[in-house]
């Protein structure tokens, strides 16, 4: 098999969120045998002036803090995988997490995510979020999600026993598709592939899809997901496909806690600013409302790092402006 993951950043804020990512960190790395790299960011604050004293005062009182809890996880962590470092860093989250996932060529990046909705979320904003967009490499989030969400869910194992992949044919899905198969034959997991069509709509010039188009539209998509079925079948997997008939996030959503999911793999074309406001994004969406992890894979898939078929180092990607408060 294909080793795709032989480096991983884990980064951690040390909230209760990120001690749930640290022991899929601990697992995966020791399946795929791969280096780590535990990172925190110092979070620098709006307006904070880093020349002022008070806020250097500040900074080194959280330094301290947090090379402590750094070296505690160290010390765990070098007890399943012998291959681990730190590093720590001051400045926007996202930003440096994706830049230390370049530095060290990752090929998978792991977090926690604080799943915030509503005023929170347009708020504070999403770090996992901000990360998928930009990062180099696929990114594995882990909710943080509190007892009344997770009452009467099967408890979830780290190595992932079925696998839920959204598929809809794109490029984009395709390679989330190619890298879903890779982790389904790592772990032994089944594979579940879910098709949403979307309920009936008009047109621009608002006149009903026909009946007959939509029904050779359905036969064609069911005979697609026959045959990417079969060929999971004949490569020894246990496979299997959904085609449903709701808004894309609900399918996804309730096909998992059908199929009692321990991951679900997307596809993101990783859009920021104001394609992203426009388009909507069903990745983003899921991330949200989803008790399950996600393993986002960017397409195109990796802009620097390994590429996980052929094992060489890719281009790097060029620099790119962020801001943890842009949209």
């Amino acid at each position: 098999m294909v080793n795709i993951v032989t480096h991983i950043t884990f980064a951690t804020d040390f909230s209760p969120c990120s001690a749930s990512a640290f022991r899929y960190v601990l697992e995966w790395a020791k399946v795929f045998e791969a280096k780590l790299t535990v990172l925190h960011v110092l979070s620098l604050q709006p307006g904070l002036d880093i020349d002022a004293g008070i806020a250097q005062s500040y900074l080194d009182e959280q330094r301290n803090v947090a090379q402590d809890h750094l070296n505690q996880l160290l010390v765990e962590a070098r007890q399943h995988v012998t291959q681990t470092s730190l590093e720590m860093r001051t400045g926007l989250p996202s930003a440096l997490i994706c830049d230390v996932a370049r530095e060290h060529k990752a090929d998978l990046i792991i977090m926690g995510t604080h799943g915030w909705t509503g005023f929170n979320r347009v708020l504070f904003g999403s770090v996992a979020e901000r990360v998928i967009q930009r990062a180099p490499c696929p990114v594995l989030s882990i909710p943080g999600r509190s007892p009344e969400e997770t009452a009467g869910m099967p408890s979830l194992t780290i190595q992932p026993r079925h696998v839920v992949l959204p598929i809809d044919f794109t490029d984009c899905s395709m390679d989330a598709y190619e890298y879903a198969v890779q982790v389904a034959k790592w772990f032994d997991a089944r594979l579940t592939l879910v098709c949403a069509i979307e309920p009936l709509s008009y047109s621009l010039d608002f006149t009903l899809t026909h009946p007959l188009q939509e029904k050779a539209n359905r036969q064609k998509i069911e005979k697609r997901l026959q045959e990417l079925t079969t060929v999971l079948v004949e490569q020894g997997l246990s496979a299997q496909y959904e085609l449903v008939e709701k808004p894309s996030v609900e399918a996804i959503l309730e096909a998992s806690s059908a199929q009692k999911a321990d991951l679900i793999v997307m596809g993101t074309h990783g859009r920021k600013g104001l394609s992203r406001l426009i388009l909507g994004s069903t990745t983003s969406k899921v991330l949200q409302h989803s008790p399950y992890p996600i393993l986002t894979v960017k397409s195109p898939k990796f802009e620097g790092g390994h590429h996980p078929e052929t094992g060489k180092e890719q281009a790097s990607a060029s620099a790119e402006s962020t801001n943890e408060f842009d949209p």
